[in-house]
């Protein structure tokens, strides 16, 4: 098996969303007759339906292929992630002033909405640029927030590491973490920047409850369910071109919903954002 950081888009055989698979190991090529494929068998979960799906990943031709055992016919593509072109984010800092960033992010995409919105459609393509940029804006907030959390503070990275599904049962060398004392957090940063979805609510949720006992999402349901599906129309505007799993095109996407939606997100940061000050 070759070791690496390996990731494909693969569509779920059950709902038949995009889901993302980071594979650790894929198979090495054959040494043999050119052309011969080797494969490797894996179980990986959807991130929307929750469903286990049984991939096949085949190494052949200098490339690497994942197939559902489902739906053999339809192949995916696997990339190598370890490049040197990614070294470059691991020598980033924290920013070092995310909210601000964000609101005057905000500040600009609230312009847009009201210049550049359909005021007549919720079904435009424009709104649904728009909303995939509000969507932007937010998850860079999120991401910048929780990265600098954990360089400021060492027990947030350890509360995050101990929590973390693919973290809490890391294993590496005694010799290697005296050889590198920033190691733990290292890798935690790694797995942010490279592997978290900041537009995962729930997982974000439960990892920032974990490190600093703060609830990300509204405790009002109506509010919460708000932000929560608009994470599934984030979805079908990126990976569906605004059509739902049954080919619905939406029509939600007003200038109304997205000033509310906007709003909703802005007291989310708000709130986090009043947290983390009043740690220091």
């Amino acid at each position: 098996m070759l070791s690496g950081e390996f990731h494909a888009v693969v569509r779920c055989p059950s709902c038949r969303s995009n889901t993302d698979v980071w594979l650790e190991e894929v198979p090495e090529q054959d040494d043999g007759l050119l052309g011969d494929i080797t494969t490797q068998d894996v179980v990986e979960e959807c991130e929307f339906c929750g469903c286990e799906m049984d991939l096949v990943i085949a190494a052949c031709g200098g490339g690497w292929t994942a197939f559902a055992t489902e739906g053999p016919d339809e192949a995916f593509e696997v990339e190598n992630l370890d490049f040197a072109y990614d070294d470059w984010l691991g020598e980033l800092q924290p920013e070092p002033q995310p909210s601000a960033i964000f609101y005057q992010a905000i500040y600009d995409w609230t312009g847009l909405l009201y210049s550049i919105g359909d005021r007549n459609s919720g079904a435009a393509g424009v709104n649904r640029m728009l909303l995939v940029q509000l969507f932007s804006i937010v998850e860079a907030y999120l991401s910048d927030a929780i990265i600098k959390l954990t360089f400021d503070d060492p027990n947030v990275t350890q509360a995050i590491v101990k929590w973390h599904p693919d973290l809490k049962d890391e294993r590496v060398s005694l010799q290697k973490v005296a050889s590198e004392p920033t190691l733990v957090r290292d890798m935690l940063v790694s797995q942010l920047r490279m592997k978290t979805q900041f537009h995962r609510l729930e997982f974000l949720h439960g990892m920032l409850r974990a490190a600093i006992g703060h609830h990300l999402l509204p405790g009002d349901k109506a509010e919460r369910d708000l932000l929560l599906q608009s994470v599934h129309y984030r979805h079908y505007c990126v990976h569906r071109n605004g059509r739902d799993t049954d080919g619905n095109i939406l029509t939600v996407l007003t200038l109304e919903y997205l000033n509310e939606l906007a709003a909703r997100f802005k007291a989310l940061v708000g709130q986090l954002a009043t947290v983390i000050s009043d740690r220091r």
